[in-house]
């Protein structure tokens, strides 16, 4: 007997505790309006209020939430934990509907269960009602027709793809008919690479002089000096004799030579030091010392002097002076480095 009383007496206790647990929680819903026309949205809100330490249970909505009012967007439930130890969780809807009249929002029921109990409790929130109107029609004056669609203004990204596409076909058809007109005239469809306004030795003698100057091999850059000057003594060779030796290999380069009576066999010497001291420099990694350097310079504008065309006569005299001018110098400086 006295254990069926202690049942009852702590029934009793647990019963009057449990509305002190359910006043500390509060769950709460609301809308942002209560009236939308057909087919708009609104925004509807759940909030739920709980101690930090209790376990609650967030409730399940559906695509539908009552009779025609639909859910288009749920966000994820945000929780913000206060500094009384209470926790605020809430979470946003997007209502709609789609016809017209008076819809009961019920209450959403939220579980939760205190600290230290293992029955769980709901507490709800309180019904809304929302109203769902149409456009007021006036019956008094004739139904006119449906309006067709609108058309959109074109928008600047739309018409670009048109335009590059005309721009593109304008081209194309544009070089058809140059291509055409030169094939109809029987000259080239690309001009050749124009000649030098000054005589091809002026300007190589020229180049020769500003690669000198820039002293690019005494700051060890051996394969930039000599790739440089065999290009200036290729672009030479092709202006001055008509050897097209941009393009060629050394051994093409020398072929075409021997076979031009103008340049001579001594220039033909010098042309080929120069040019197979390059291709050891450039391809086999060859290290030259710092007087083959400088001979390989004196060499170019030797063969450049040598080669001048008949015109340019009166001047090589002066051209053969700085020749062993040079030459003096590179003795010298050999001489010097010896003594080191």
């Amino acid at each position: 007997m006295k254990r069926i009383q202690s049942v009852i007496l702590i029934f009793f206790i647990i019963a009057a505790a449990r509305p002190a647990f359910s006043q500390q929680v509060k769950a709460e819903a609301w809308l942002d309006t209560t009236d939308i026309l057909v087919g708009d949205q609104v925004g509807f809100h759940l909030g739920l209020t709980i101690p930090e330490n209790y376990h609650f249970r967030w409730p399940v909505l559906n695509d539908t939430l009552t009779g025609h009012v639909e859910i288009v967007k749920k966000s994820t439930p945000d929780t913000l934990i206060a500094e009384n130890g209470m926790m605020n969780i809430v979470q946003q809807l997007t209502l709609t509907a789609f016809d017209s009249g008076y819809y009961v929002i019920p209450p959403i029921k939220f579980g939760f269960t205190p600290k230290g109990d293992t029955l769980l409790q709901e507490i709800e929130t309180e019904p809304y009602l929302l109203n769902v109107f149409t456009v007021a029609v006036d019956t008094t004056k004739g139904i006119k027709p449906i309006k067709g669609p609108m058309d959109a203004p074109y928008t600047f990204a739309e018409v670009l793809p048109w335009i590059l596409l005309a721009l593109a076909v304008f081209l194309i058809a544009g070089f058809v008919i140059y291509y055409f007109i030169k094939r109809e005239q029987k000259v080239p469809l690309f001009s050749p690479r124009p000649r030098p306004k000054l005589p091809p030795h002026r300007v190589a003698l020229d180049a020769l002089e500003q690669l000198k100057n820039e002293k690019i091999w005494q700051k060890g850059r051996d394969k930039e000096y000599h790739t440089r000057l065999t290009d200036i003594i290729r672009v030479y060779l092709e202006d001055r004799f008509g050897v097209a030796a941009v393009e060629m290999t050394t051994p093409e380069i020398l072929d075409s030579a021997n076979k031009n009576a103008d340049i001579g066999k001594d220039n033909i010497n010098l042309l080929a030091d120069i040019l197979e001291l390059a291709d050891l420099v450039k391809f086999a990694k060859y290290k030259p010392q710092p007087s083959e350097n400088e001979k390989v310079m004196v060499q170019a504008f030797e063969f450049v002097q040598n080669t001048l065309p008949a015109e340019a006569r009166p001047e090589k005299q002066n051209q053969e002076n700085r020749v062993e001018t040079k030459q003096t110098e590179i003795e010298n400086q050999a001489i010097k480095e010896d003594n080191v």
